[in-house]
């Protein structure tokens, strides 16, 4: 009957402490990625105090990412239906 006792208590010691981990493994990661935030507003920052009014930045990322994405999907389509023979 003790030892039941014992290995019931050690057993819920052992779940607390992989979850204290896990909630401080999440705790890490939300603070990294905090400080990454920061260090992306910083940089925006400095860009903006040298080059005020945006000379010469052209920002066109998002129409160059969307049609990258495309060519990627038809070339995912193309190998897909080559496997499966559609």
């Amino acid at each position: 009957m003790k030892a039941k006792i014992i290995l019931s208590a050690l057993a819920l010691i052992f779940v607390t402490s992989l979850s204290l981990k896990a909630q401080s493994n999440q705790t890490i990661r939300q603070k990294n990625l905090q400080k990454r935030e920061n260090v992306n507003s910083n940089r925006q920052d400095k860009i903006d105090e040298r080059n005020p009014e945006g000379k010469g930045r052209v920002d066109n990322r998002v129409e160059r990412r969307g049609n990258r994405i495309d060519r990627k999907q038809k070339r995912t389509d193309r190998r897909v239906n080559r496997r499966t023979g559609a």
